[in-house]
This record gives C-alpha cells, sequence and structure tokens, in this order.
C-alpha cells in the first residue's frame, strides 16, 4: 500500500475562471506515483497574478498565507468538523471538543475540550487553550477572523468544560462559534498581544500536518507525529506557488492533481472523459448567488431599484436558465426559490421555504412563459403605475438604452436604470451580468455592466461601503438557513458607523425591523425542544418571505462548492453517492476529509 503524497487545489481556482464564496489556488506537480496536497491561492487572486508567499501562518490574521492560500486547518484545528451542506445535527462532527451544550437561555455555552490531544510540540492541548483562543477573540476585535458573537464574560474554565457567556443567545451561531474558530496554544499567543498583529513563521497547532519546509516557490508539510486522530494517509502536503489556474487542469490530466477546487471549463470533455474509471466531479449546490441592490439614498445614481416593485420585476425578468448554462457551463443551477435557501436548506425546511415561486425563465409577459401562473414583468410594473415601453410585446419593441424614453419602463418620465459592478477578471460573474444586461434591456430597463478593474479588493470595498449599484455575490451558505439570511438581512449586525460600511453582510444596506425581530427570534430558539424548532420554522418563513416580497437580494444561482477528484492514488471522496461532507478542498473541512481518504494498493 503507498502511502504517498496527495494533490489538492482548493475552491474557486483563479477569478479569471470562477468566483464564489470560498477561496481559490494553483496546482502542484509531483511524479506520476505520488502527489502532493495543494489548498491554494486566495479567490480575490488575479488571473495570471503570482500568490507572494511570505512565511506567515498566523491563524489570526486573514492577510496571512495561512488564510490566503487556505491551509489553516492543516495545523490548526475548529472545535467541530460541521458539514455545510447538512443542517441536521448529524453534519456536525466532535473534534476537538467532545460534547457542548448551551444553558440560560442560549446566553451560555459549555464546550467539553476533548483530554487526547497534543499540539505538535508534543505539549498536551487543555481547556485553557480553548479558553485563551475566546478570549483573545472577545479583546481584539481585529482578530475575531469568525465572526464569534460578542462575549459578556470571560470564558471560564472548569476541568475539561470552557464556558463562553454572550450578549444574546446563539444557538445559531455554532458554524462561527465551534465550526469555524480554530484552535491555539495559549503559550504561543498570551492574551495581552493583539494576535492579529504578529507573523507566525513557524506555527504549532493540533492539526494532521506540520510544517516541514518554506521557500517563496512552496511550502511542504509534514504528518503530525502527535495527531491525535492517527497517523493521516497521506505522507506529505505540499503547497506551491502557482501563477494561475491552467496548471491545474494539467496536472489533473496528467494524473499527479488528485483533488482540485476550480471549475474546469467542458469539465466531462477535459476530464472526466479522459479516465472516466478515475475522474471524478461533484458540485454541490452550497449557497444561493444574489443580485444585490444597493438601497442606500441615492441608490448609487441608480434609478428605480428602490421602489420594491421594480426589484420584484427585475428578479422576474432574469432567466436564470441562460446564467446557469452559458455564465456557469451549466455547474451552477438555477435558483428556484424567492426565499433564497439553498436547496439542502429548503429540503431540511419544507414546509416553510418559498419553493419554485420563481420562473426558470424570465416571465417578461404571460407569453414568455406559458405555463407560469405567477407574476410578471408587466403586471408587476404596470400595478406599480410604470408605462409600458412603445410597441411592447412585438417584433418592432426596441431594447432599452436609455437614450429614448418611450423604449424603457417608464413612470412619469423616469426610467429604470441602473449598473451591475462586478470584476471582469470573476469571469462567471461577468458573463452572468452581460446576460441579466442584455434580458433587461430587451424588457424595457436600462440595465448596463460595469468592470470593477481593480479586482476583488476594489469591489468588496465598494460592496462594503455602499458604492454601487447592483452587484452578483456569492452567498454565505453555513449549515443552516440562519447563516444565509442573516448575512443578507441583519443590518444591526453587519453595519455600522456614518456613513454606514457593512463589511460583514447585508451590502444592499436593507434595513427592516421586521427582519431584525425574526432574525432574533431564530437567534433565541432553542432547536432541541418542540416550541424552539415552531419558532425557527416561524422565523424562517417570515425571514423568506421578506425576501420574497421586499427583494433586497435577487436569487439567482445556487452556487457551486467547487470539486473535481481522482481516485487513481485513493478514496473515500465526498461525492454525490456518499455527501458525508462539503466536498471542496476548503478550510475547515481539509482534516476531517484528509482523515477519511484511504490510499489505493499501489
Amino acid at each position: 500500500m503507498n502511502l504517498g503524497k496527495i494533490a489538492v487545489v482548493a475552491a474557486g481556482v483563479a477569478l479569471g475562471v470562477a468566483a464564489c464564496g470560498s477561496t481559490s489556488t494553483s496546482s502542484s506537480s509531483s511524479s506520476s506515483s505520488s502527489s502532493s496536497v495543494t489548498p491554494g491561492a486566495p479567490l480575490y487572486e488575479e488571473a495570471n497574478v503570482g500568490v507572494t508567499f511570505t512565511q506567515d501562518f498566523n491563524p489570526y490574521n486573514t492577510a496571512s498565507l495561512a488564510h490566503g492560500m487556505n491551509m489553516t486547518t492543516l495545523v490548526y484545528e475548529p472545535l467541530y468538523e460541521m458539514d455545510a451542506l447538512n443542517p441536521a445535527t448529524s453534519g456536525m462532527h466532535p473534534w476537538l471538543a467532545s460534547s457542548y451544550q448551551f444553558a440560560n437561555g442560549g446566553l451560555e455555552l459549555a464546550i467539553t475540550v476533548k483530554s487526547n490531544v497534543k499540539f505538535d510540540d508534543g505539549s498536551t492541548m487543555s481547556a485553557n487553550d480553548v479558553a485563551n483562543t475566546f478570549a483573545l477573540l472577545k479583546a481584539f476585535p481585529d482578530a475575531d477572523y469568525s465572526g464569534v458573537p460578542t462575549q459578556s464574560a470571560a470564558p471560564s474554565v472548569a476541568g475539561q468544560v470552557v464556558t463562553l457567556t454572550f450578549k444574546t443567545p446563539q444557538y445559531t451561531n455554532l458554524w462561527a462559534i465551534l465550526g469555524s474558530t480554530y484552535i491555539t496554544q495559549a503559550s504561543a499567543f498570551p492574551i495581552g498581544t493583539d494576535p492579529s498583529k504578529g507573523t507566525v513563521a513557524n506555527p504549532v497547532g493540533t492539526g494532521p500536518f506540520m510544517l516541514d519546509s518554506f521557500s517563496t516557490q512552496a511550502v511542504k508539510f509534514k504528518p503530525n507525529p502527535h495527531y491525535w486522530g492517527g497517523k493521516p494517509p497521506e505522507s506529505e502536503v505540499v503547497v506551491p506557488n502557482e501563477s494561475n489556474n491552467n496548471a491545474a487542469t494539467e496536472a489533473l490530466d496528467s494524473n499527479t492533481l488528485d483533488w482540485a477546487g476550480n471549475e474546469i471549463p467542458s469539465v466531462v470533455a477535459n476530464y472526466i472523459d479522459l479516465n472516466p474509471n478515475t475522474n471524478h466531479v461533484w458540485y454541490a449546490s452550497g449557497n444561493t448567488v444574489t443580485l444585490n441592490f444597493n438601497l442606500m439614498t441615492g441608490n448609487g445614481g441608480a434609478t428605480g431599484i428602490g421602489d420594491v416593485a421594480v426589484r420584484q420585476a427585475v428578479s422576474l425578468g432574469i432567466d436564470r436558465t441562460v446564467l446557469s448554462s452559458i455564465g456557469e457551463s451549466g455547474y451552477e443551477a438555477a435558483a428556484t426559490s424567492s426565499g433564497g435557501l439553498n436547496p439542502a436548506q429548503q429540503a431540511a425546511y419544507p414546509n416553510t421555504t418559498y419553493a419554485n415561486d420563481l420562473p426558470v425563465n424570465a416571465a417578461a409577459t404571460p407569453t414568455s412563459v406559458p405555463s407560469w401562473k405567477g407574476a410578471t414583468v408587466q403586471s408587476t410594473l404596470e400595478a406599480d403605475g410604470y408605462a409600458a415601453p412603445a410597441n411592447w410585446g412585438t417584433s418592432t419593441e426596441a431594447n432599452c438604452d436609455g437614450s429614448v424614453v418611450a423604449n424603457c419602463w417608464n413612470k412619469g418620465g423616469a426610467i429604470i436604470k441602473f449598473s451591475i459592478w462586478d470584476p471582469e477578471s470573476f469571469s462567471d460573474y461577468w458573463a452572468d451580468a452581460q446576460e441579466i444586461s442584455g434580458q433587461l434591456q430587451s424588457e424595457g430597463m436600462d440595465v448596463t455592466t460595469d468592470n470593477a478593474s481593480g479586482g476583488y479588493t476594489q469591489w468588496q470595498d465598494a460592496m462594503n461601503n455602499g458604492q454601487f449599484q447592483t452587484a452578483l455575490h456569492w452567498g454565505a451558505g453555513g449549515n443552516i438557513p440562519f447563516v444565509q439570511l442573516d448575512n443578507w438581512l441583519d443590518f444591526a449586525a453587519n453595519c455600522t458607523g456614518t456613513p454606514v460600511v457593512c463589511a460583514s453582510g447585508d451590502y444592499s444596506q436593507f434595513n427592516s425591523s421586521a427582519a431584525q425581530t425574526a432574525l432574533t427570534a431564530y437567534e433565541g430558539a432553542d432547536p432541541t425542544t418542540p416550541t424552539g424548532q415552531s419558532a425557527i420554522s416561524s422565523a424562517i418563513a417570515t425571514l423568506e418571505g421578506i425576501m420574497a416580497t421586499q427583494v433586497p437580494v435577487a436569487p439567482v444561482l445556487y452556487g457551486a462548492d467547487w470539486n473535481v477528484y481522482s481516485t487513481a492514488h485513493y478514496t473515500g471522496w465526498p461525492s454525490a453517492s456518499n455527501p458525508y461532507m462539503d466536498p471542496s478542498p476548503d478550510d475547515p473541512e481539509l482534516p476531517y476529509i484528509l482523515m477519511q481518504l484511504k490510499p489505493v494498493a499501489s
């Protein structure tokens, strides 16, 4: 049996190919008899622009190489490994903790820490290390990379139990608290110093791997000899420095890369058909991609989108099948629910979901989709007092480009006019934006595209600061509906300051007291009791209703968790037939998946 290296490329390789909520990466190279693991470059890296490797593995600094190259959880681990595609408790796997228990109405969370865990330097991990990790996040907000909610008191320790105390009930935030906060050694990160400000050249963690060597061209990891979970199946993890994702596809084709998180054009022809026995793909729908509307006063210069009927009409006028097939090469499914939940979440809450209430095809007129019985662009805008474009619905109808008011839906001479702001280097989103622009122009709205030429940083900064009109953006995903709904609708938690900055969600700056009330009810509902379950279902129904009727964002696609893998060297991958974990090579699920794999006998 050959315990060789394994080659992995993390989710979302090179922005020139795909845009998603994960990170991106490049490939590795190795001999045909072995391979290397390669979690990779951040999503926001431009295609054909190499990542600068600096020896920094600081888990508290999102700008560090560990976060940027998506390899943090090779060394540092969470308390629970959580499956983002499974809203049930069966998707929660005890990792550094063995159990948890809420008390005091969800304000207190008692975490029982495993006693058999060592750091890779041989020292024992204790409850004090866990408490110190959360104390740092409480003391230094800049270090709170995982979004742990505000703690009202310092963590306490009693034996192996760490108790966290929060200002508000936190039944819904286990994803942040248990699933994506990585435990660090207290001696390496003392409580008096902001951990996000330093550089960590030689990381010490509990993960299955530890740093072996570093260069500006490649980082190598070796198995942790003290790993509590047993000996990792892989003998080495290598993270190479590549300029773009072309090498990843070539390495997959040459059978020297085992696992990739990138979109491969024509993946069946270019990968699977080369060796159907070993080459596989499973692009699970892990989040909901939306068209975000800027709802600030002035709307960034757009006209019409402050009107809820216009936002409803825009959503109804998008042909999502075209976006799926052309913009996303068929890899991301068309969204069919205006409530915003992804398919896994919809399946978990069938009685609350706005399922199939969006036409898969455009509903510009009643004749566009003969079987469609719901509202259309026409019925929605006419009911709102808009006059139809000249020759509407006839062969002589002209596109609305803003030059002739009569060619556009208008109310008192004012037309619907906005741009879609995304980086052209997000090739799939850019194609989607162009398709939406063309569709809506033919349906009487002056919609254009606006290239964020500065790439991810410029685009995301503009989203945070409300300096856009509309934009396509991936969803927050998460294991339960709360994660995405809170990201879209929680103005109080996501937006601060004057002028308002929404750096962690609610980029539309949608501020609704009804949404805040429902989110608070959801947060305070104990999912282990019948009363709590009923309250959760009610809150989800309310929040989906707000999404559907107020349309702060318009769901357009179900975002793919990119996953291409080979069984030539290893079996046991998460797949459509064995969906035990979100399949992307990404933090925080890397250690869970890597420990499930089985090497193929040589």
